[in-house]
Parts: C-alpha cells; sequence; structure tokens
C-alpha cells in the first residue's frame, strides 16, 4: 500500500498532543499532529472513528509505523470547493441530529434533515463511521473552515437514500449538476426581478421629472 501511495481507513485508537495513535489492518501506527487534516472542535471525539490516512514512514526493525491524514486527503485546505459541489466524504461520527463528514480534511456537518427527503429517525440506521459516500455542499464558512452538506439533494426520488444510496451516490455528479443549474437560474431571475424594479423606479423618476417641468412652465 505503501509502494502504491494508496489511502486506507484506519480506527483511532487514542489522542495525544503529539497525535493520534491508529490501527490500520491489525496495524498501529501513529499520525503526527501536523499531518492531521481534520478540523474538530474535541479530538477525544475521534476515537473509535474511522479516518483516511497514507504511510509516511514504515521501520520494519523499529516496529515503527508512521501515517498522514493529510495527505490521504483530495483537498488540503478545503480551496477549490464551493456551494453545489458534490465530493466524496468518509463518515467520521454519527450524532443524533447530523453525521460529521470528512471532505478533504475539512469536517462537514450533514444534518439529519439533509439525509433524505424521506422522515429519518435515526441517524445510525442510515449511516455509520468509516462510511463512504458522496455528499453536495450546501454552504461553507471558510473562515471556521466549516461545511454544511447534503445527500437530499442528490436523491433521483425521495427517500432513495434509505432504499438505495449506491443509486444516489451513481447519480450525485448528474444531480449536482442539476442543482447548480437551479441556483443559477433562481439567481438569473432574482437579478432579473431587481434590474426591472430598478428602472420601474427610475421610469416613474422621469415621469414625476416630465410633470413637474411641464406645470412649471404653465406658471
Amino acid at each position: 500500500m505503501q509502494a502504491n501511495d494508496e489511502a486506507v481507513n484506519s480506527v483511532v485508537l487514542s489522542v495525544n498532543r503529539g497525535g493520534l495513535l491508529v490501527e490500520v489492518e491489525h496495524l498501529r501506527g501513529f499520525v503526527p499532529q501536523s499531518h492531521i487534516a481534520m478540523r474538530v472542535p474535541n479530538r477525544e471525539e475521534l476515537i473509535g472513528q474511522s479516518v483516511p490516512v497514507k504511510f509516511l514512514e514504515v521501520d520494519e526493525e523499529k516496529n515503527r509505523l508512521v501515517m498522514s491524514n493529510r495527505l490521504a486527503t483530495d483537498v488540503v485546505s478545503g480551496e477549490g470547493l464551493g456551494v453545489g459541489d458534490v465530493c466524496k466524504g468518509v463518515v467520521q461520527a454519527v450524532k443524533p441530529y447530523g453525521a460529521f463528514v470528512d471532505v478533504g480534511g475539512i469536517s462537514g456537518l450533514l444534518h439529519i434533515s439533509q439525509i433524505s427527503h424521506d422522515r429519518i429517525v435515526a441517524v445510525e440506521n442510515v449511516l455509520a463511521p468509516g462510511d463512504e459516500l458522496k455528499v453536495l455542499i450546501l454552504s461553507k464558512d471558510a473562515e471556521r473552515s466549516r461545511l454544511s452538506l447534503s445527500t437530499k439533494k442528490l436523491e433521483p426520488s425521495p427517500g432513495d437514500m434509505l432504499r438505495n444510496p449506491a443509486l444516489v451516490f451513481e447519480k450525485a455528479d448528474e444531480m449536482g449538476r442539476l442543482f447548480r443549474e437551479r441556483v443559477a437560474a433562481a439567481e438569473a431571475a432574482a437579478q432579473a426581478d431587481e434590474e426591472g424594479a430598478v428602472q420601474g423606479e427610475m421610469a416613474g423618476m422621469e415621469v414625476s421629472k416630465s410633470a413637474d417641468e411641464e406645470s412649471g412652465e404653465e406658471a
């Protein structure tokens, strides 16, 4: 895996000031602080969760395995990610209100209301830590490095995330394109309405000005 420079999923065993202790296929490794791309409020929440890593150093003599989470992500800083983009992600943690998903090294929230059009009783019935999925970026807070995500917008038919998630991910890029087209059309319509309102207001001002000039001439 190191020779092929492949990213693999690891399980976080413990955290400390220096980084993360992880396990990959029954092997224990260390992810240094400088190679952790994910940003979460409390790293203790990562314990037991799945995180993508790449091998940095393998020393069989010293029985030392050093890994990088940063190199395993496609986008380190989140640059290039925009609203409406469809990205691959890995579920980090599942909460009653949604799931935290690692997208390019940034932790995004997939709220329970944005998982499917159908009602979801419990998030853990749909998603689990380590699940790989495709998500659509609903909003982005660059300063806080936070993303709001949706799979609901990627459903070809309401409820597909519950019945056939594989179909949702297969059609994700197409559904994302349709979403961006709808957003662009809505923005264009709003701009046209605004321009029409401004032109109407200017026309009204011209009529009022002409009426004032005519009354002045009559006087």
